[in-house]
């Protein structure tokens, strides 16, 4: 027994938030791990091989994360990021074996081989998303919207460096209960289990809703990658116990489950509700899922996993089996279709306000 074990230490927000510094134009580097991140801004785009050539991307594995964003603000503004993830697996020669190219990479090149990946994964974009890759100031304005929801705005320091402290320093965050809050506002974590992707209707509508009423939101995809070897392997130790005397159920019940891309997969809306709006809006948001007639969940007890889960480069929280597959990016990605941009403007709040769930 040493009084060490009674030490204490005075964390701030900072030292949970990995984003260091941007070393690359494009490329932003993680402290502790040395992962790093870039981030496309497209528009949504139709949909379909009719309209263009299916999006091909490089063949990633385990260490390497999706993470699909809408972001609003406001009500007619809306915009639509794609973030893509590397945790470089280091071996003992001090090269990188989880490389985008079947060609082991030095630590040193990482950015370089990142931001070429990122510009080649942007140019598979249709030409009417305008996909590009982001670098300097516009990375910060998309963390620190994460961050704040809107609400404070950051100008990146020069060398851009330290951006964890930067992005983090005066807010007020309190992390005591299971919801987080933000100068006593509450992130509303809510989950649609059977929703995929960007493009139902019933995505763009919410986060339209809620920004007309003065609540930003955020539109957030995670998918922590496998290979099919390790996507394959992962299912099969999900299944091993079911249906062991009638294999080709099992075999019905697994077909098409994996595909191009797999991957353990979190899908949320993330809100920053005032607190006296809070009851209201977790009303409305149930009278219109009701109404429709589509299953959800507003988080609680998983809010705060979820809520650090939804930030980039925070790979190793809320990672959820089991693991499923898509056919193709543009299932994951905002698309467009003949309804058009939903009109949410006579949406009203209750009158009456109902117990949180």
């Amino acid at each position: 027994m040493t009084w060490k074990e009674y030490e204490l230490k005075n964390q701030t927000l900072a030292d949970w938030i990995p984003w260091s510094a941007i070393t690359q134009e494009n490329v932003m580097r993680c402290r502790d791990d040395g992962s790093v991140f870039g981030i496309i801004q497209y528009l949504p785009f139709s949909k379909g091989e009719r309209k263009h050539p299916r999006m091909e991307l490089p063949s990633l594995g385990r260490g390497w994360c999706f993470w699909i964003e809408e972001q609003c603000a406001a009500q007619d503004v809306l915009t639509c990021y794609l973030i893509v993830f590397w945790n470089p697996f280091e071996k003992s020669n001090g090269m990188i074996a989880n490389a985008p190219t079947d060609m082991p990479v030095r630590w040193e090149d990482m950015e370089e081989e990142l931001a070429h990946l990122l510009h080649q994964v942007a140019r598979t974009f249709p030409q009417e998303a305008e996909a590009h890759v982001l670098s300097y100031q516009d990375i910060v304005d998309v963390l620190s919207y994460m961050m704040t929801m809107g609400r404070a705005s950051v100008t990146m320091p020069d060398p851009p460096v330290n951006l964890d402290v930067v992005l983090t320093q005066d807010l007020s965050y309190d992390f005591t209960s299971n919801r987080v809050r933000l100068d006593g506002d509450t992130y509303l974590v809510v989950s649609l289990p059977s929703v995929v992707g960007s493009s139902e209707s019933v995505v763009e509508e919410l986060l339209r809703m809620f920004a007309a009423h003065g609540c930003p939101g955020r539109h957030v995809q995670r998918l922590s990658l496998f290979d099919e070897a390790a996507a394959q392997k992962e299912l099969q130790k999900y299944t091993d116990a079911w249906c062991s005397s009638r294999k080709y159920i099992k075999d019905c019940l697994l077909d098409h489950v994996l595909g191009e891309l797999n991957g353990f997969y979190n899908n949320q809306l993330v809100f920053l509700v005032p607190a006296e709006k809070e009851a209201q809006m977790i009303a409305c948001l149930e009278k219109k899922l009701e109404d429709i007639g589509l299953p959800f969940l507003v988080e609680d007890f998983n809010a705060k996993n979820l809520w650090w889960g939804s930030l980039p480069a925070i790979h190793t929280a809320a990672v959820i089996p089991p693991i499923c597959g898509f056919d193709a990016m543009e299932d994951l990605l905002m698309t467009t279709d003949e309804r058009g941009r939903v009109d949410v403007s006579d949406e009203s709040l209750p009158q009456k306000a109902t117990p949180d769930l």
